[in-house]
């Protein structure tokens, strides 16, 4: 769909492709190498990889840890990843928009609300991390931090991250640029700290926080938790590859951030929960690193939230555009309503913080059903190929309209998923099945819903839907009820 197809107007001096859902020209496109990498990185250092890796600190030793930690975020990262980022890229389409193919038109807004669960909760895990780390930089310097402090820094934390991300994707782009390689040298200091005040043989030997009885049940729910430490990367993966001018910067770094520095990071967080028994950076940067040192780093790691949270904010700003009444509605407002609900993270910052855990499990559950459809739909069934302007057309004769704007199978695959993640393993209970030894619940809940998606599609629907589905053009030339 060409920009004059579209109209290509503006509102409120918002492009719709910038600030909206129209595909976006590789003209346009904000990331080229070093703009993919720095942004990649600066996302992936999140304060959430300290979360995951003091949870499975809980089960695993720090070898252990740091094999399930690692090789769980790239298995995780890769399934997410391989459909979004070629698909997202090649189309320059939002994520949501690029799930209508196979959840269809208003199958697809039941994925935005998972999206935005998920965006929306991570971003308020950050942001009382960044609060957290206010607060332990207040104590540092002398000063007796009052029980508010932690909220006001997420509130603080909310306004500025509103500021970037009303800004554009070039400032945020810039930010990252700029703030990167002071990341690379705290994240190298953070484990020099660590190594130099403990040693390597008293990392090795200290012993998991808090077990289960079943020795191989530590270790698979260690993996899961990288698995799903991967997998939480859905969101933001297809609004990374739509910015970026190239193929190969839109899938190697997300591989290579959210995949091998993300798993570095976590592993970090679990050494220091192991041998200091806490996974929160800011409580001991200061202590091991001295005053001096230890302040940079908690600036860096501060900012390194703010990025997190621009990124995910922009995503969730594009995604509520899906929304009746918020297609063409102005950036500033849009990315307003996006924060009221992080406002909870204010009043609330370490209530909604001790469900970390839960979340975690949560996205597992949530988002690898999704991912797994996503793949089968664009790989193996649509070949690669969407059409563009059907992604775009509400009506009942469009091509991905399916049954009253919903695929029930693709939805089903969902249900699907669930079930198969916790008929493996509950994470509520810590309760699991002797496959889950083998076969790590998202693994399953990935795998289950993808092929049944692809047998029904294959031997079913498309038979049903005939050359709708196909390459032939069965469009009108016109959008007859355009959704954009």
């Amino acid at each position: 769909m060409s920009k004059k197809a579209a109209g290509h107007e503006e509102f409120h001096g918002d492009l719709l492709s910038t600030y909206g859902r129209e595909p976006m020209l590789p003209s346009e496109r904000e990331y080229k190498f070093w703009g993919a990498h720095g942004t990649c990185f600066a996302y992936s250092i999140a304060t959430w990889c300290f979360l995951t890796g003091g949870i499975v600190a809980n089960y695993v030793g720090a070898v252990q840890g740091i094999v399930c930690l690692v090789a769980g975020n790239l298995i995780g990262t890769l399934m997410v990843s391989a459909s979004l980022s070629a698909g997202c890229h090649r189309y320059g389409l939002e994520q949501i928009d690029f799930c209508k193919p196979a959840f269809g038109q208003n199958g697809a807004r039941i994925v935005l609300i998972f999206y935005l669960i998920n965006m929306l909760g991570w971003s308020g895990l950050i942001l009382v991390m960044f609060g957290h780390g206010i607060v332990n930089i207040a104590n540092a310097m002398g000063y007796q931090s009052p029980q508010w402090l932690a909220g006001a820094g997420v509130a603080l934390g909310i306004w500025i991250t509103y500021i970037i991300t009303t800004r554009g994707v070039h400032l945020l782009s810039t930010f990252n640029n700029i703030i990167t390689p002071g990341l690379i040298v705290v994240v190298c200091f953070m484990f020099y700290m660590l190594v130099s005040a403990h040693g390597w043989d008293e990392i090795v030997a200290a012993q998991p926080l808090d077990p289960l009885p079943t020795p191989w049940l530590n270790y698979a729910v260690a993996v899961e938790m990288g698995i799903s430490s991967g997998i939480s990367w859905w969101g933001g993966i297809g609004f990374l590859a739509r910015n970026t001018k190239t193929r190969r910067n839109a899938i190697y770094p997300e591989v290579i951030h959210f995949g091998l520095v993300n798993g570095a990071v976590c592993s970090i967080a679990l050494v220091s929960g192991l041998v200091i028994g806490t996974d929160d950076p800011t409580q001991w940067m200061v202590p091991l690193g001295g005053l001096y040192m230890g302040l940079l780093a908690l600036v860096f790691v501060a900012l390194a939230n703010i990025t997190s949270t621009s990124v995910s904010l922009f995503a969730s700003g594009l995604a509520l555009r899906h929304l009746p009444g918020l297609h063409k509605r102005a950036w500033k407002l849009i990315i307003a309503l996006t924060c009221v609900p992080l406002l909870f993270f204010v009043i609330w910052p370490g209530e909604l913080f001790d469900l970390g855990g839960t979340f975690l499990a949560y996205n597992g559950t949530m988002q690898a059903p999704v991912a797994g459809i996503l793949l089968v739909d664009y790989f193996f069934l649509k070949k690669q190929y969407i059409h563009l302007r059907s992604i775009f057309e509400a009506s009942p004769s469009g091509r991905y309209y399916y049954t009253k704007g919903f695929n029930f199978l693709a939805l089903g695959g969902i249900i699907i998923g669930q079930l198969a993640y916790f008929w493996l393993y509950d994470p509520f209970t810590d309760e699991a099945h002797e496959l889950f030894r083998f076969l790590p619940a998202t693994v399953a809940a990935f795998t289950l819903p993808a092929l049944v998606y692809w047998a029904g599609m294959k031997f079913w629907l498309e038979e049903r839907y005939g050359a709708r589905l196909g390459r032939t053009d069965v469009s009108p030339d016109r959008l007859i009820q355009p959704n954009i």
